[in-house]
């Protein structure tokens, strides 16, 4: 029967090919073209990680490179791949399902902790494409899981290799080629946590917050369809894919270490241990702080909290008038993706094969978190008159006047009273309308294919090309409209005495957050929240084409070869062109400067361009000496890369080349030993986001700089007719001689900036150092041991300008150009933000540098229990990765003081926490009864926190180690079932209270830390 089902299955697979059309003509057309028996010639895919060479396959590599086979995602119950990559010591955290606030939709790898958009992610060695149009991270989501059959993690630098992006490293998937037969795999997995910490548990008594109890959560669906059928010639194979995943949420408010967002507090009554649930002050206050003085001075008071019962009383904080956001955001996102994969290839001859991959996959998940505010930035304006701040404020008309808090009462100079007051605090929670809410949709197509093959039997050629394009969009709501909130605000009453807008224009309905009913419930209605919120749209696409070629040879075809080796010498030689491009469109609210909703930090702008690029690349592999007394092999390898870029967008055009190259040397003096070196530089050319995002006005504050000889206090030294700094020290910011002793100060010490992309973007480059060995003792068969260290540094680091009080100080000390330069002066000489294009530039620039180094550890060892004299009862397996970070410093601009990041977090370092030592052990046992048991062992060493505010309670993040538990039971030779337990003894994730977006949440990094244990149960059928 299963014969008749694989017969019927190869049959459909091969002739339907609908699904991968451009395999069908090839199929079809080699199938009665080719009837012979396959030769020792035949075409044969090789995936050598760091290296398009194929040849000379038995020389040792000098690329350290850490394989993790397709096992490993068996034992992990891995649906997500970034969770099996996260594991790994070499990675650091990256966007994931974890992330919420600020969350892009996508999957990323962040190797060496250099940043995802340093780490380039390929399938078999070709690349992906941007993740979204508005983060260019490669998207995981695109790699079929269930179709791996291994990972490499190549980490350094590989652009020589690859182009530009591997800089922090390259994960490398390589997919199953020939699967045959029907397989079907399911799983189903939950997060529980008992909760059950004593100390935290304290915390929230302290604050009236009940702990929440033993929770399961976050449960998890996966199911998998595999076919694939190999030719009746045994010349060509195409697989198909299909896979749904669901996983639901984890929230904050049920684990007992995020229940309440969590903050340094000393306070007897409302604090325990130094911890205070501190929640955020913009929930119902109302205060005039640019008048509080004079208002106090009148007798009364300036800042309130609006009780329950809708009493104002004086604002004191504390848990009881401070709500508690974090509770209720996400500690994972709720998710539902679609993957569906197919791949091809068939050998039209002995010597040509064409071959293709498909893809597509539909990702949509929601990001929550807590409800907007009419967040207190002192930007409110009310009248007077207003019903709604009229007499006091209690359900008996008790407790404070917000007619006597806004400055109402407080006439002025004349004694006339105001008719409105600006610059007020006024905040009030959306509990009406509940959360905010993103939901994120990221669809993405893939096409990948060619032909490789040989000429004359000694030159190998792959001619390849590929697509790819990803749509994606963010829908925001539960989130107010700044314009729509401020008309709302501003109330006087109709002839009915009813309460309306002053402006009645789009249907403004008054906002009440001022008052509340009787029974203490809230008046604002459904009607005045349809008015005040809004939905904010951005959409976007992306394009990737790809074309290029290569060929190779073992030259010693033609008896080119050191005169100490047997081997030839290998060569390739080839060229790429690719293109990237972007179009991301924000809706008009989006867009508006300063950003349309209150709970947005900003506008959000359009961006479009492209950046392409044509590459010339070479590779050369010399064995120096094989077979030799102290040196069984001697080799040396080489890269060059010549890229051609250039860059469209905003109507720039811009053009740069880079050089990269590599050198690689491996011996070994024996069988058992090999020592291994290279040196790389690679390049990360500006991607569109980085080149093209819209420019935006910010209002940064300058310091006081001191009082002149006249006593005025200034803001600019080079201000007024008795300037601070000297007239040299002002001519490198740019005053003239003849505005020197004119210059108009800075009004407020309010100056300006312009943020955003930047057109004139040069490459990041990097200098990669490996050195280490390969230790295989023939006396211990099984035994693997390598040890590298590695040290990289980054130079042209891209990132988000200097502070304007920084700039300004250096330019003035030293005349660097690197400061002065981004320094306008307006009209006169002066800095006062309101000028077109006066003050700083602060949008992207090369000025950063990053320096990283350490050790890296592999164990692998492999033996029979008989052979130890535990008796005839399976076999134990070892596999043991380790890395020790000895220096990881982030420079953020020329001059400055590097940030210490080894061993830390809580600082700009680009990885949020950076343990100094992490290891990744797994212990297996295959018995002899079809069952294989596997231990990992993770490990994170104690972190500090280096953030110059942090309480001394806040002082580290403490060693952390997981055990995982997973077992594997082969029932027949069909049926397969799986189980397993990630963080079997319930390890808490540590606490900070400065752990926040993009990857920190609910007072840990949960994208690091596990937020509790996880079971999963697998089962898979294979026909």
């Amino acid at each position: 029967m299963g014969l008749e089902i694989k017969k019927h299955l190869r049959t459909n697979l091969l002739c339907g090919a609908s699904v991968v059309a451009s395999m069908c003509l090839g199929i079809t057309t080699a199938s009665v073209a080719q009837d012979d028996a396959v030769t020792d010639d035949e075409v044969e895919e090789v995936v050598v990680t760091g290296s398009r060479l194929n040849v000379n396959q038995n020389l040792t590599g000098a690329a350290p490179v850490l394989t993790v086979g397709s096992e490993e995602i068996d034992v992990r119950g891995t649906i997500r791949i970034e969770d099996l990559i996260n594991v790994l010591p070499q990675a650091f955290s990256g966007q994931a399902s974890e992330v919420s606030n600020g969350a892009s939709g996508t999957s990323t790898l962040n190797l060496r902790g250099l940043g995802a958009i340093r780490t380039l992610v390929l399938i078999d060695g070709k690349r992906l494409p941007y993740g979204a149009s508005g983060f260019a991270p490669p998207n995981l989501d695109l790699v079929p899981t269930q179709l791996i059959e291994r990972v490499d993690i190549l980490t350094g630098g590989a652009s020589a290799v690859y182009g530009s992006d591997a800089v922090g490293g390259v994960a490398n998937f390589i997919l199953k080629r020939d699967f045959e037969g029907i397989e079907i795999d399911a799983q189903a997995g939950f997060a529980q946590n008992g909760n059950s910490v004593p100390f935290f548990e304290q915390v929230l008594a302290a604050s009236n917050i009940e702990a929440p109890g033993s929770v399961t959560d976050g449960e998890q669906i996966f199911v998998s369809l595999t076919l694939g059928a190999n030719t009746d010639d045994g010349r060509g194979n195409v697989t198909l894919f299909a896979q749904y995943e669901n996983q639901n949420e984890i929230v904050g408010a049920d684990r007992t270490i995020s229940a309440c967002t969590l903050g340094a507090s000393s306070n007897p009554v409302t604090s325990f241990g130094g911890f205070g649930c501190v929640g955020s002050s913009n929930f119902r206050r109302f205060a005039n702080f640019g008048q509080g003085a004079a208002i106090r001075a009148a007798g009364n008071v300036s800042d309130v909290f609006q009780q329950e019962d809708g009493t104002l009383t004086p604002f004191v904080g504390g848990p009881a008038e401070t709500f508690n956001f974090g509770a209720l955001n996400f500690f994972q996102r709720p998710q539902e993706r679609i993957t569906l994969y197919s791949r091809g290839h068939y050998e039209i001859s002995d010597s040509l094969e064409v071959y293709a991959d498909l893809a597509y996959v539909d990702n949509q998940s929601d990001a929550q978190i807590a409800p907007t505010a009419t967040f207190g930035t002192s930007q409110w304006t009310i009248n007077c008159d207003n019903p709604f701040i009229q007499g006091g404020q209690g359900p008996n008309g008790e407790g404070a006047s917000l007619f006597d808090v806004f400055g109402c009462s407080l006439p002025d100079a004349n004694g006339n009273l105001p008719t409105e007051v600006s610059g007020l605090f006024a905040s009030h929670r959306n509990v009406e309308g509940g959360n905010r809410n993103s939901f994120l949709a990221n669809r993405a197509f893939r096409i990948a294919g060619g032909f490789r093959g040989t000429i004359n039997d000694r030159w190998d050629f792959d001619l390849y090309g590929q697509f790819s394009r990803t749509s994606d969009e963010s829908i925001a709501t539960e989130d107010f409209i700044i314009d729509n909130v401020q008309q709302a605000f501003l109330v006087t009453t109709d002839e009915n005495g009813n309460a309306v807008c002053i402006d009645p224009s789009g249907g403004c309905v008054p906002f009440n957050i001022f008052q509340r009913g009787p029974n203490g419930e809230s008046l604002v209605t459904q009607e005045a929240l349809d008015f005040a919120t809004g939905v904010g749209i951005v959409t976007g696409n992306t394009e990737q084409v790809v074309v290029g070629a290569n060929i190779q040879s073992d030259l010693g075809e033609y008896d080119i070869k050191s005169p100490w080796s047997d081997a030839g010498v290998g060569f390739l030689v080839g060229f790429e062109w690719r293109d990237d491009s972007l179009d991301q469109r924000p809706d008009q609210i989006s867009q508006i400067p300063g950003g349309g909703f209150t709970g947005v930090g900003g506008a959000t702008l359009p961006v479009e361009g492209s950046i392409s690029v044509w590459e010339l690349y070479t590779e050369v592999q010399i064995p120096l000496v094989t077979d030799a007394p102290f040196a069984k092999e001697i080799s040396l390898n080489g890269q060059f890369r010549y890229s051609d870029y250039s860059t469209d967008g905003n109507g720039t055009q811009n053009n740069f080349d880079t050089e990269t190259y590599g050198l690689q040397l491996t011996w070994a003096p024996v069988e058992d030993i090999n020592f291994r070196a290279q040196y790389q530089r690679a390049v990360r050319a500006p991607n569109v986001i980085e080149l093209f995002t819209g420019q935006n006005t910010g209002l940064p504050n300058l310091n006081a700089a001191g009082t002149n000889a006249n006593g005025v206090q200034l803001f600019d030294p080079c201000a007024s007719s008795a300037p601070i700094a000297s007239a040299a020290a002002c001519a490198n910011t740019g005053v003239t001689a003849a505005q020197f002793g004119n210059v108009p100060d800075v009004i407020a010490g309010q100056t300006q900036s312009i943020t955003g992309g930047n057109p004139g973007l040069s490459p990041e480059s990097s200098d990669t150092f490996t050195v280490g060995l390969v230790f295989t003792p023939q006396a211990v068969p099984g035994l693997s041991v390598t040890v590298d260290y590695f040290d990289i540094t980054v130079d042209d680091f891209i990132t988000a300008g200097i502070p304007a009080q920084v700039v300004l100080d250096n330019c003035l000390a030293t005349g660097d150009a690197t400061f002065c330069d981004l320094i306008t002066r307006g009209a006169g000489g002066t800095l006062a933000a309101g000028g077109p294009g006066t003050g700083f530039q602060s949008t992207n620039l090369n000025i950063a540098n990053l320096e990283t180094s350490g050790i890296d550890f592999q164990v692998q060892y492999a033996f029979d229990l008989a052979d130890v004299g535990a008796g005839d009862v399976g076999q134990i397996r070892i596999d043991y990765a380790a890395t020790y970070l000895d220096t990881f410093d982030f420079t953020p601009f020329p001059g400055g003081d590097p940030v210490v990041c080894a061993g830390a977090f809580g600082n700009s370092c680009v990885a949020p926490v950076n343990p100094s030592y992490r290891h990744r052990a797994l212990f297996s046992w295959d018995t002899p009864w079809d069952l294989t048991t596997t231990v990992t062992w993770r490990y994170f060493s104690g972190t500090d926190n280096q953030s110059a505010t942090a309480p001394d309670i806040d002082s580290e993040l403490p060693t952390v180690q997981y055990v995982d538990l997973a077992a594997n039971y082969q029932w027949n030779e069909r049926l397969n079932f799986r189980a397993g337990v990630l963080n079997v003894f319930n390890r808490q994730a540590p606490v900070s209270i400065g752990a926040g977006p993009p990857l920190g949440n609910n007072n840990t990094f949960p994208t690091t830390f596990d937020t509790g244990r996880f079971f999963f149960f697998g089962v898979n059928y294979a026909l």
